[in-house]
């Protein structure tokens, strides 16, 4: 059996399931447009290809530094939790640039950014995709993304802290653009900065800002990495913390020329179940992209620590994507026993996540050759 895959008019054929037994609407968009008119091909060409998958029933699956670290294991080469348990790769992985601006060798959990660089290096070459997130240092106390000392204000134009954000703008368009390959290709990311920002836990989250101190940074931020570092391999992903409607989710919009990807962070727990809560807002997603022409994705969401619930996979994360165009969905990253969201080898959902993984709409990176094409 062929899980079949379309990329734009080309079918791409990969193995696990068919999928012609599945009802899946196929609407002809618009094209999309870029944020960065000058994006390299590759780049555009991801994004098109994001939604026309989405489009015809299938979601990439990801997973927060899975071939860095797992369970039981660090710096392993050619190893990733959920490759253990399913055989493949996550088709899209996630890292973090937290304190890259400082100038420092290792981001806050640890990871250096020469290992971050490497992976993202050795995914691409297989075909994976790349997403990277950035919990950025306080400018103002130099305290982690979770100071919440108002600081916005203080790094936009005309703000007394402006230079110094876009001197730590700099390290970050020089990681961004030191991710090329030998023959001189750039590797295309998902850039997901300031997430999280209607919810208060950051310094730049709703409270500790203004919406409009808020657009005006996304806005610079985007405009100083493309146009003046000329930073041409990135789509920029706009990523909430949960909301309650299309009024809050767009409360904080920089506008759709700022925007490629709409996302949403949101985490299973006792008291917000991602099997009705996550539906509901990935079909109020689905109403907003339509809206705005451009894909959605679930950026960031899992059960953290699951020692029980064996079927989480597909009675839980799947329920809230089954059948919508979602592009992608990524579990946060396997630290230890002690907080961790994917699967592992002996962990009590992992039959359950190789069910997971063989449904038509879930791929892995064998099952997305040709997505830059």
């Amino acid at each position: 059996m062929w899980k079949q895959i379309i990329l734009l008019t080309s079918w791409v054929m990969i193995g696990c399931s068919d999928i012609t037994d599945r009802d899946y609407p196929q609407p002809q968009p618009d094209p999309i447009a870029v944020t960065d008119t000058q994006a390299t091909e590759q780049t555009r060409n991801l994004l098109e290809n994001l939604r026309s998958l989405a489009q015809n029933g299938h979601t990439l699956f990801g997973h927060q530094c899975s071939s860095l670290y797992g369970i039981g294991w660090s710096g392993d080469a050619d190893r990733s939790d959920v490759k253990s348990v399913c055989g493949d790769y996550p088709a899209l992985m996630g890292w973090d640039l937290a304190e890259i601006e400082l100038g420092k060798e290792a981001n806050i959990d640890g990871d250096r950014f020469e290992d971050i660089k490497a992976r993202i290096l050795e995914s691409y070459a297989r075909g994976g995709v790349t997403t990277i997130g950035w919990h950025t240092t306080n400018p103002v106390t130099e305290g982690t993304a979770w100071d919440t000392t108002p600081a916005v204000g203080k790094i936009i134009p005309g703000g007394e802290l402006h230079e110094k954000y876009c001197k730590w703008l700099d390290k970050v368009a020089d990681f961004l653009l030191s991710l090329r390959t030998e023959s001189g290709e750039y590797v295309p990311v998902l850039f997901r900065p300031f997430h999280e920002h209607t919810g208060n836990g950051f310094w730049w989250g709703k409270g500790n800002c203004t919406a409009e101190e808020y657009v005006a940074l996304w806005r610079f931020t985007v405009e100083y990495l493309r146009d003046t570092r000329q930073v041409h391999n990135l789509l920029y992903v706009y990523s909430p913390d949960i909301v309650s409607s299309q009024e809050t989710y767009l409360e904080f919009w920089p506008g759709n020329e700022y925007v490629d990807i709409l996302g949403l962070d949101a985490y299973d727990r006792s008291s917000w179940s991602v099997a009705t809560e996550g539906l509901r807002l990935m079909r109020l997603l689905n109403h907003i992209s339509g809206i705005k022409n451009k894909p959605f994705a679930f950026t960031e969401t899992g059960l953290e620590n699951n020692t029980s619930v064996a079927n989480w996979w597909t009675r839980t994360l799947l329920k809230a994507i089954e059948g919508l165009p979602v592009a992608y969905v990524l579990v946060w990253r396997n630290k230890d026993t002690s907080h961790f969201f994917g699967p592992y080898p002996g962990c009590v959902s992992e039959e359950d996540f190789k069910e997971f993984v063989a449904n038509p709409q879930i791929l892995t990176e064998n099952e997305i050759a040709g997505i830059y094409e």
